[in-house]
């Protein structure tokens, strides 16, 4: 998936009305009827309409008419995109942090373990070097790791939901 979005000269008439704007953040929020949309706005609700059908040809807007009673309208990826561009770059600083904190926790818990078998010095006397410092360091480092790769699926999981 790509993260650039082209935004041509249609796409930018029809982001240039605060109306559309405002629709669009309302849709970011949870998919909406017209009638929703209006009371939250307070406009008229041929105003909503006249705008959703100008985001919906644009595919800012997707109408999903079940032929339930209700017609709600969503965001499209496109839509999402423009309002949050820099969703990816999360994902991926979250990863990278991710991998960090395990490869320094694995280097950590190696140089506990190096720290715990005695060294033998000059005189043949055993000192036993056991640096605990490491090992917190690296349990800190490893569970880091965890929970940065925990958020980052956790974001990718309610960006694959929010899509459907």
């Amino acid at each position: 998936m790509k993260d650039e979005i082209a935004l041509d000269k249609k796409t930018l008439g029809v982001l240039s009305s605060d109306t559309r704007a405002n629709i669009l953040k309302s849709l970011d929020i949870r998919r909406m009827t017209a009638s929703e949309l209006s009371r939250g706005l307070n406009l008229p609700k041929s105003s909503i309409h006249e705008n959703l059908d100008r985001l919906v040809d644009t595919n800012l807007v997707k109408k999903n008419d079940n032929g339930n009673k209700w017609v709600y309208y969503e965001l499209t990826e496109k839509g999402r995109r423009l309002l949050h561009p820099h969703e990816m770059t999360k994902i991926i600083i979250l990863l990278s942090s991710a991998a960090l904190s395990f490869v320094g926790g694995i280097i950590e818990m190696y140089l506990f373990i190096k720290s715990t078998f005695p060294e033998l010095e000059k005189e043949e006397e055993i000192v036993l070097l056991y640096e605990p410092k490491y090992l917190v360091f690296g349990v800190i480092l490893l569970l880091l790791s965890v929970l940065f790769s925990y958020l980052a699926f956790r974001m990718r999981k309610v960006k694959k939901e929010t899509k459907k």
